[in-house]
Parts: C-alpha cells; structure tokens; sequence
C-alpha cells in the first residue's frame, strides 16, 4: 500500500474528528445559512447602499474628500485617539485580570460584576456619565472642592483630555476579558515549579505569566483599536465639535452639509481602512482565534 493510500483515510478521519458529533457535512452547510444570510442584509446591502450613493457623481468623491480639512484633521485625530487608548487599556486591562485571577473570592466576584455591568450598560448612559463628571461645576468640581483642593471650574468638558477617560473606561472590559482568560489557563504546575525553583513574584510573571499572556493583551489591543477608530458617541459629547473624528465628520457631511456623496465616501474608506487594519492584525496575531 502507498503512502498516498495510507494518507487518504488518515485525511478523511481527521476531518470527521473535527465535525460535531452527530452532525453530518450537509447539516453543517444547512446551519451555515442563517448567518450568512444575516450578515448579508444586516452589513452587506448597507455597503452596496454606501458605495453607489458615493458614486452619484463619480469616483471623484473619493478625491474630494482630500481636500476637506476637517475630515483630513478628524482621520488624524482619530487615529492618534485610536492608539492612546488602545495603549492604555492594554496596561490597565491587563493589571485589572491580573487582579481579578490573584484576588480573594469576595472580591474576584466584585470585580466581575463591575467588569460586565460596565459591558452591559449602554455607551450612551456611560458617556452621559462621564459628562456629568467633567462638566466644569460638575462631579469632579464638587469633590475637588468639598476637599478643600481648588474651587476652580474643572476645564475638561469638550476638550481632547475629556474624551481620554471616557473611551478608555468603555473600552476597557474589551482589553481585559481575553487577558483574563488567558491568565485562567496557565498551568498552576508552571507557577508551583517557579516558586519551588526560587522565583519570586516578578520573576515568575516575567517568566511564565507574561509570555503566556501577551497573544491576549495584543489581541485586546487590536479589537479596542479597531472598535476606536469608527468611535461616535462619546467623543461628540464629550470632544465636542472642535475636537469630531471621522465619524463626527461624516455625520456633518450627510446632515448638515447636505454632501451625502462625501460623507459616503468617507464611510466606505473608514469600512474598508478598518477591515484591512483587522484582517492584517488577525493574520499576525491570530485575533479571532481569542474571541473566536
């Protein structure tokens, strides 16, 4: 017998280990169906929509929008928003599973819950929220003053330092949930041998913990930049209209300035921009494979 001969049989068995139990090639297909039909009214009749109305008058909407300054200035300041944050909430979402695996029962639950009631509440409530916090006789003025510490008018209310604590508190249970998880399975074998062998706290992290980890906090970083880039809500109430990303920009274009064309146009190059800046991440660091 062939080594061909052999191979096919070994092929065919590894792919029905992989299916389901029960459940045959043609019943997959079946159940591939309503999703993909879903994703197909839900994302792709939106896009064929966004793309002819950005070509009413040609292909020249995809150069005009160049020659906006607030949309060059948005992208900018998009992504510069974009990476601050993702930054950020790398750091503290990893400390935050690092607390949540290392904590007491009491207050591992504790911390639980407040990660999923943040995760559960609505953008809109949270960035109200916020908004409440940083007006300039707002939360913040209040406490800073019943202290004893300023009396002074808090200036953090639509500037670029006010949108910093907001998004980077939204986005934060997106940078913790697959670091923690990461952290729930590391081999408690590995760590005991480290302890046994003499490392301390620092060094068994540096050792076993943190390379174990670093797949999941990049992973996080990638799906909170991602998710930043294409941000509405919470930088227009609280940037203001001097401080608009690409969608506040957009938003201007199709509302107010009456150039559907543009703001179109600038849809489809945020989409497209953003999925590329995906898929390139998912195929360095395996993204989807943390959340999949």
């Amino acid at each position: 017998m062939t080594s061909t001969s052999m191979a096919l049989p070994r092929t065919r068995r590894a792919a029905a280990a992989s299916r389901p139990v029960g459940i045959s090639r043609g019943e997959q297909r079946w159940l591939l169906w309503p999703p993909l039909i879903f994703f197909a009214l839900a994302l792709g009749l939106p896009l064929i929509a966004l793309v002819m109305q950005s070509l009413e008058e040609g292909a020249g909407s995809y150069v005009q929008i160049w020659s906006v300054p607030a949309f060059v200035s948005s992208l900018i300041r998009t992504l510069v928003l974009a990476v601050i944050v993702m930054l950020i909430t790398m750091v503290l979402g990893s400390a935050y599973a690092l607390a949540i695996v290392a904590s007491p029962a009491w207050l591992r639950v504790t911390l639980i819950a407040a990660l999923l009631l943040s995760l559960w509440t609505s953008i809109m409530v949270r960035s109200f929220g916020w908004m409440l916090l940083e007006l300039p006789k707002g939360a913040i003025h209040w406490f800073l003053s019943t202290v004893g510490l300023s009396n002074e008018p808090v200036e953090l209310y639509q500037t670029t330092l006010g949108m910093y604590p907001a998004m980077i508190a939204v986005m934060l249970p997106f940078a913790v949930l697959p670091v923690m998880t990461a952290m729930q399975s590391i081999d408690k074998e590995q760590l005991n041998a480290a302890t046994i062998f003499g490392a301390g706290p620092l060094l068994t992290f540096r050792t076993v913990t943190w390379p174990h980890i670093v797949p999941s906090v990049i992973s996080g970083g990638v799906l909170v930049f991602v998710m930043s880039l294409g941000f509405y809500v919470t930088p227009l109430l609280l940037g203001g209209p001097g401080n608009m990303t690409v969608s506040g920009v957009i938003n201007a274009q199709m509302n107010q300035a009456n150039r559907p064309e543009l703001g179109a146009a600038m849809s489809i190059l945020l989409v497209g921009g953003t999925m590329l800046i995906y898929l390139v991440a998912d195929r360095l660091f395996k993204v989807s494979e943390k959340w999949g």
